[in-house]
C-alpha cells in the first residue's frame, strides 16, 4: 500500500478503520461477529496507523519486506503511545477509565483519521508504481508446502493437547528440515525466501505457545497479572511497583488488542505477539541478505530460529518479542541505503523509544549497542582509524567502499540518536517508572563490584590470587551459570553421549562464529558489511566474551538469552566462517593430492571449495541436526531422560512424560488459581513448588511463596498443589549453587512437616 495512488491508499485504510469501529459498535449492540472481528481488528491495529506514517515520511519503492515491517513497527509503536496518552489525558475529561473499548477504540480512530489527512496532504502528489504479481506462482508446489507449516504446527499441538500424541510435531519437525534443504539444492524459488522464514517462524512459536490452552514459562504469568491491573480498571497505574509495569508492551498492547478485537488476553500472548514475533527473522533476513546475498541469508536466519531461545524462552517473554522487533528495524534502519538519511533517521526516532517501553533489560542492552557501535564507527572513520585497520586488512584487498560509500549513517548523527535514547531512557525509568528500573542497574552495579573487593575474595584480596586464601569469587566456577561452562565445553566429559553429540555441533557453530568474526574485520572487501554492522558485531563479541569473563554477568538476564540477542548480529558469521574454513580445507586437499600425484603417482578425489558445495553441507550436516536437537527431536526419539545432557526443549515433545524445563498447565490448575484469588484476603499466603508458584502469580503475584526442600510452611498459609504433584506425590524445587540453578524433584513422603497443620 505504501506504493499505491494515495486515493486508493486512503479508501482502503479508511474501509479498514470504518469497519473496526462497525464491528465494535455492532458487538455493543449484541450483534458480535466473531472470527471477522478478531481479523479486522488485527490488520487494523498492526498495519493501517504504520502505512499511513509511511505514506507521511513519503517512504516508497523498498522491497516488501521492508514496507511490512517498518509499518508493523510503527504501527506497535502509534498503539502503544497512544493508548499512554489516552491514559493520562482522558481522566482530565471525566472518562474515568480509558483503557476500556469505546475510548480507546474512539481515540485510536480519531488519531488514525488524522494520519489519513496528514498522509494525503503530504503525499498526494506521488505517482504510483506499477506492481505485477503473479497469482500463479503462489499457487505452486513450494509456496503450499510453507503454508502448510502452521497448519501442521496447529494441529500438532493439538493432537498433543488432546491425545498426548506428539506424532504430527515430529513430522512437522521433519517437514521443517525439508524446507532448509530445498533451500540447500536451489529447489525452492529465491523470492519465496521471505515466506519461508516468516512460515518456519510463526510455526515454530505456534507449535509452543498453542500447547496447553493456559499460558506456559516463566515471566509471561508476571506480565498477564500486571496487564490484568489495566484489564480490570481501566487505567494504567503506573505508580503500582514493579519493573513489569513499566513496559508498555504489556500493560498497553495486550489490553488494546484483547479489547478491540474481543480475545481472551490468554490469546494474545498465545497468538497475536508470535505473530508479531516472526517479523524479527524477516527483518534479520531482509539485513542479512542486503550483505551476504539470499541464500546465506536465509541459512543464517534459520541458525537464529533454530537456536532453541527463539521458540521457547521468547514464547514467555511478550516484552521481550515486541522489544526484539524494534531492535531489528533499528539495526536495519543502520545498514539501510535504500531510504534518505532523514528517512531513517525520523523512524530510528520513533523506534528508540518503543524500544525503551517495551523492554527494560533489552533497552538497556540496545543503549550498550549503539554506544559501542557510534565509538567504533567513529574510530574507523577516523584518520588514525582508517589508516590502521587498511594495514590489517591490505593484504586481503584493503577496505571496502561500502564503509564510506553514499547512504553511509554519518557517526555524529547516529551521536544524536544515542543521545535521544539516552535522555529518553532516562526520563522513563526514572520519572514513569519511578526508578525501578534504574534501581535495576544500580544493584547489578553493587553485585559485580563485590566480586573485586578484597573482603569478598577478589583478585588480590584474602581469597583471591595473591591472598592466602586460594581462589575467590571472581574465579569461582559456581559464579558462573553453567551453560556459560557449557558453552567452553568444560563439562564435555561429564556429558551423555547424546549430549555430546549436540555439544560438538554446538562448538562447530561458535567456532564458525569466531572464524567469521575474523574474517568479516581483516577481509572485509570479500562482503558488502556496512561499518554500521561490523560496529555492532563487536559490540556483540564484547557481550558474549562479558558473559564468558566476568561472573555472574551472564545471570542476570541468561545467558542464553544474551546468545539469542548477539545472533541478530552474529548469526550471519557462523555461515561466513563455516565457508571459510572448508575453502581453507579444500586448498589444503588440492595440495596435498598434487603432492602425492608429483611424488608417488597418487591423488587425493577433492573438488573445488565452491559455495554452493559447501552450503550444501551446511544445511545437512551442521544446521539441520543442529535443528533436530534443540527441538527436542533427537531427546524425543532417543528417549533420553531427564537432564541427560542435552541442553534443548523438553515441553513440547515430551511433556507427556517430563515435568521440567518449561511448565505447562490445565484447565483443573487454572480455576483452582481463580478460586483461590477469590476465597483469599490480601494478607494471605499460598505456597506452591516452583511451576506452582509461577500459575498463582497471574492472580496473586506478592502473595505466593515458595515450599522449601524442608517441607515447612506457616501454618496458616495455604499450599497449592498441581495435578502433577498430586499424581505423582512430588514437589520440584530449585537449588542454587552460586548462580548456578537446578530443579530438583522431592517425594511428598520425604517432607512429613508439609501437611502437619492440616491433618
Amino acid at each position: 500500500m505504501t506504493d499505491w495512488e494515495i486515493k486508493k491508499c486512503l479508501w482502503v485504510s479508511l474501509a479498514i478503520l470504518l469497519a473496526a469501529v462497525g464491528l465494535v459498535g455492532l458487538a455493543a449492540l449484541g450483534f458480535d461477529i466473531p472470527i471477522l472481528r478478531q481479523i479486522v481488528g488485527f490488520i487494523f491495529l498492526t498495519f493501517i496507523p504504520g502505512i499511513l506514517i509511511l505514506r507521511i515520511l513519503k517512504i516508497h519503492n523498498t522491497s516488501a519486506v521492508e514496507s511490512l515491517v517498518y509499518s508493523v513497527g510503527l504501527s506497535l509503536a502509534f498503539v502503544m503511545f497512544t493508548g499512554a496518552f489516552a491514559n493520562f489525558v482522558l481522566p482530565l475529561i471525566g472518562i474515568s477509565k480509558p483503557i476500556s473499548t469505546f475510548p480507546i477504540m474512539t481515540i485510536l480512530a480519531i488519531f488514525t483519521l488524522i494520519l489519513a489527512a496528514v498522509a494525503y496532504k503530504r503525499d498526494k502528489v506521488f505517482s504510483a508504481a506499477t506492481n505485477q504479481s503473479n497469482i500463479k506462482e503462489f499457487l505452486s508446489l513450494p509456496y503450499l508446502l510453507l503454508i502448510l507449516l502452521p497448519i501442521l504446527a496447529i494441529f500438532g499441538a493439538h493432537l498433543v493437547n488432546v491425545y498426548q500424541n506428539n506424532f504430527l510435531l515430529l513430522f512437522f519437525i521433519i517437514v521443517i528440515c525439508c524446507v532448509v534443504a530445498m533451500v540447500a539444492f536451489d529447489r525452492l524459488p529465491r523470492n519465496a525466501y521471505p515466506l519461508a522464514i516468516a512460515m518456519i517462524g510463526i510455526s515454530l512459536l505456534l507449535h509452543v505457545t498453542l500447547i496447553s490452552g493456559q499460558l506456559s514459562g516463566y515471566d509471561i504469568h508476571i506480565e498477564y497479572y500486571y496487564q490484568n491491573l489495566v484489564a480490570q480498571g481501566g487505567y494504567w497505574d503506573f505508580t503500582v511497583p514493579g519493573n513489569v509495569n513499566t513496559a508498555l508492551s504489556i500493560v498497553m498492547l495486550n489490553p488494546i488488542y484483547s479489547l478491540i478485537l474481543n480475545m481472551d488476553v490468554i490469546w494474545v500472548f498465545k497468538i497475536i505477539f508470535p505473530l508479531l514475533f516472526c517479523l524479527v527473522p524477516l527483518a534479520l533476513f531482509q539485513i542479512f541478505q542486503q550483505q551476504i546475498g539470499d541464500k546465506k541469508a536465509f541459512f543464517a536466519a534459520f541458525f537464529f530460529m533454530a537456536m532453541m531461545v527463539f521458540f521457547t524462552e521468547m514464547t514467555q517473554l511478550a516484552r521481550q518479542q515486541v522489544a526484539e522487533l524494534f531492535f531489528a528495524l533499528l539495526v536495519l534502519l543502520l545498514i539501510d541505503r535504500n531510504l534518505a538519511l532523514s528517512q531513517r533517521v525520523t523512524l530510528a526516532i520513533v523506534f528508540a523509544p518503543s524500544l525503551i517501553v517495551s523492554h527494560y533489560a533489552l533497552g538497556y542492552i540496545g543503549i550498550a549497542f549503539l554506544l559501542v557501535a557510534w565509538a567504533v564507527v567513529a574510530l574507523i572513520r577516523s584518520r588514525i582509524g582508517e589508516r590502521a585497520w587498511g594495514w590489517l586488512t591490505h593484504k586481503f584487498g584493503g577496505l571496502p567502499q561500502s564503509l564510506t560509500s553514499q547512504g553511509a549513517f554519518p557517526h555524529k548523527i547516529m551521536a544524536i540518536i544515542v543521545c535521544v535514547y539516552l535522555a529518553f531512557a532516562i526520563a522513563w525509568y526514572g520519572g514513569i517508572a519511578q526508578g525501578t528500573a534504574l534501581d535495576t542497574i544500580r544493584n547489578i552495579g553493587q553485585s559485580q563490584s563485590s566480586l573485586l573487593s578484597p573482603e569478598s575474595g577478589g583478585p588480590g584480596g584474602p581469597g583471591g590470587p595473591g591472598g592466602p586464601g586460594g581462589p575467590g569469587g571472581f574465579f569461582e566456577p559456581t559464579e558462573r551459570e553453567a551453560l556459560v561452562l557449557t558453552a567452553i565445553g568444560l563439562d564435555f566429559p561429564s556429558a551423555s553421549g547424546w549430549g555430546k553429540g549436540f555439544r560438538i555441533l554446538q562448538y562447530l557453530t561458535e567456532l564458525f562464529i569466531v572464524v567469521g568474526f575474523f574474517i568479516m574485520v581483516l577481509r572485509p572487501k570479500g562482503f558488502r558489511f556496512r561499518a554500521e554492522y561490523i560496529a555492532l558485531s563487536v559490540g556483540a563479541a564484547l557481550i558474549l566474551l562479558a558473559c564468558i569473563v566476568i561472573p555472574r554477568f551472564s545471570s542476570y538476564l541468561n545467558v542464553t538469552r544474551f546468545y539469542h540477542i548477539c545472533l541478530f548480529l552474529l548469526a550471519p558469521l557462523c555461515v561466513l566462517g563455516g565457508e571459510a574454513i572448508w575453502q581453507g580445507i579444500s586448498r589444503l586437499a588440492r595440495s596435498a593430492s598434487s603432492w602425492l600425484k608429483g611424488k608417488k603417482g597418487l591423488a587425493l578425489a577433492t573438488s573445488p571449495g565452491n559455495s554452493s558445495a559447501y552450503l550444501v553441507f551446511f544445511a545437512l550436516a551442521i544446521l539441520i541436526p543442529y535443528f533436530l536437537f534443540t527441538t527436542g527431536f533427537v531427546f524425543e526419539i532417543a528417549k533420553c531422560k531427564p537432564y541427560s545432557g542435552i541442553p534443548t526443549s523438553t515441553m513440547i515433545l515430551s511433556r507427556y512424560r517430563l515435568d521440567m524445563d518449561v511448565p505447562v498447565y490445565n484447565q483443573e490448575e487454572a480455576e483452582a488459581v481463580i478460586y483461590l484469588s477469590q476465597i483469599m484476603d490480601e494478607d494471605d499466603l499460598v505456597y506452591a513448588d516452583e511451576y506452582g508458584r509461577l500459575l498463582l502469580y497471574e492472580r496473586l503475584f506478592g502473595q505466593v511463596g515458595m515450599i522449601p526442600d524442608s517441607g515447612e510452611v506457616p501454618e496458616e498459609a495455604y499450599i497449592f498443589l498441581r495435578t502433577w504433584n498430586v499424581e505423582r506425590q512430588e514437589i520440584q524445587v530449585p537449588t542454587h549453587t552460586g548462580v548456578q540453578r537446578k530443579q530438583e524433584h522431592i517425594k511428598l513422603s520425604d517432607m512429613p512437616t508439609l501437611f502437619e497443620g492440616y491433618l
